[in-house]
């Protein structure tokens, strides 16, 4: 039988073995609970349980955890295959791909509030997958001003969700997951707020249900696009008698 693959031990007689990949991988857990504030070299060494010294011999620096941290992060961003014959589906699986990378390592979305100098390099994964996503929507007839336009949308719309929606399940101080929970509600029970309390009442979606219809609107603003390309140009006199020659696509 052939020989069974050795693991690098991550202990040595009781102490941890350091390598970059364990300093990036607890940088990165630390400042997704905590944001990369937390992530000082005092800090990350006694996360590690080894001396400031013993990481000095690993990385350069502070901003080299950084670097190193984010990469990381970005080496598990592998969106799904996206394909135009399917693009409804594609762009639904590009976005939920998206939210599990953000919701996994949620406060590391606030790293341009929390560090003054920006990553030494850029993934190669934030070029290719914003490329792709543009070529799947370039590909069904989305120009690209219009593409980038969408998928800027997209991109801010799962990261306040991870921020505002995702992150809260996991740390709840509430009693309820929605904008205004019922303690919220008790503290002014004397303010004139009817709609408001009514609404409150309502059963709350489920994260997923919401991130399902936050789909759903950017699914529909490309369909939108698609449908205003077909039907081409409206001359003046036809917009005036409410008439249109209907596109090959409407007369189907």
């Amino acid at each position: 039988m052939p020989a069974a693959s050795r693991r690098r031990p991550t202990t040595r007689k009781g102490r941890p073995v350091l390598t970059r990949e364990t300093i990036a991988a607890k940088a990165l857990e630390m400042a997704g609970v905590e944001g990369f504030r937390s992530v000082t070299m005092r800090a990350l060494a006694a996360e590690l349980g080894v001396t400031v010294r013993a990481l000095y011999n690993y990385v350069e620096d502070r901003q080299d955890v950084v670097d190193l941290a984010l990469g990381l992060m970005l080496d598990s961003w592998n969106p799904p295959p996206l394909h135009p014959a399917a693009w409804e589906d594609s762009v639904a699986g590009y976005a939920h791909c998206l939210r599990e990378l953000y919701r996994r390592w949620p406060r590391t979305l606030l790293v341009s509030l929390d560090e003054d100098a920006p990553p030494a390099s850029v993934h190669p994964n934030r070029l290719l997958n914003l490329d792709r996503f543009l070529q799947l929507l370039h590909g069904i007839g989305v120009g690209l001003p219009v593409a980038l336009d969408v998928h800027r949308h997209l991109s801010l719309l799962v990261f306040s969700f991870a921020l505002v929606v995702d992150r809260p399940a996991a740390h709840a101080t509430t009693d309820r997951g929605t904008l205004v929970p019922d303690t919220w509600l008790a503290a002014h029970a004397d303010l004139d707020i009817p709609a408001l309390r009514q609404a409150a009442a309502l059963p709350v979606p489920t994260a997923d249900t919401q991130f399902d219809q936050l789909v759903s609107v950017v699914i529909a603003q490309i369909r939108s696009h698609l449908d205003a390309s077909t039907q081409g140009p409206t001359s003046p006199e036809a917009g005036k008698s409410g008439d249109r020659t209907p596109s090959p696509r409407m007369r189907s």
